[in-house]
């Protein structure tokens, strides 16, 4: 669903999901893209001299190598990380690290029956976790957000389900009547009309009701419809135009600050 909701943002020009943290020092993810020639980019320190500095014990694992058995630096993994540009075209990037829920950043294995000093490990160990990725991309001038399912009501997240299903469809129509189908589908819903309604009738002169149908979809994708995502999409109800715009509401999820 973050996925979704990321690439809502006509800004993201690329998506990396389940991103490796370096463990040692590092060029900045978007050293080498033609969209940062010329651009000064700050660089990872890593992970390992990230954990000295906030004094935390980095993960490790036990490896051998003939016949000798030692402990080595293991690979933290972060969740997304978004590629945006400004409208100027600079581009920027922006962490997302996410949890099932708000209280799962404040303590480890939250569902674990544990005493009071465990309570504490685990509380700590969450701090310092999250803390430890935060400065590892700081360090590059890369901002953290933190999100859980709490942040996003269910409406919304179902929205984007429904509508990323139908974003990229092929539409083998003439681009000039997707066009006026569009104009169509404005005027009409902003005068209360359900946009099936026009679906169909562009579908008895022209066919192809299923694309039609899927068009209205990709129009609120694409903003085209700027429709509330807080409520039920329903294309054969009027729809609820206006009112709460999802990247207004959730803007400060994609800006390369912490505010």
């Amino acid at each position: 669903m973050f996925a979704q909701l990321a690439l809502f943002n006509p800004a993201v020009f690329d998506l990396h999901e389940q991103k490796m943290l370096h463990i040692d020092p590092a060029v900045h993810p978007l050293f080498g893209h033609p969209l940062a020639v010329g651009i000064a980019l700050q660089s990872f320190r890593g992970t390992s001299e990230v954990a000295a500095r906030i004094g935390m014990r980095h993960a490790r694992i036990t490896v051998e190598d003939e016949g000798d058995r030692f402990p080595v630096p293991y690979n933290y993994i972060g969740d997304l990380l978004l590629y945006l540009r400004t409208e100027d075209g600079y581009p920027y990037a922006v962490n997302w690290s996410i949890k099932a829920g708000r209280n799962d950043f404040h303590e480890r294995r939250r569902s674990t029956i544990k005493g009071f000093a465990q309570q504490r490990t685990d509380q700590e160990k969450a701090r310092l976790r999250n803390l430890l990725e935060q400065e590892y991309y700081l360090d590059a001038g890369i901002h953290t957000h933190l999100l859980s399912l709490d942040d996003v009501p269910p409406m919304v997240a179902a929205n984007l389900d429904l509508m990323y299903g139908y974003h990229d469809l092929p539409m083998d129509l003439d681009p000039a009547l997707l066009d006026d189908y569009s104009d169509d589908l404005l005027e009409k819903a902003l005068q209360g009309t359900p946009p099936a309604f026009i679906a169909i009738e562009y579908a008895k002169k022209w066919g192809r009701r299923d694309l039609f149908l899927s068009k209205i979809y990709q129009d609120i994708w694409s903003r085209k419809l700027p429709v509330d995502l807080h409520s039920p999409i329903l294309v054969d109800k009027p729809l609820r135009m206006r009112g709460k715009q999802l990247l207004e509401v959730y803007g400060h999820l994609f800006r390369d600050s912490p505010t």
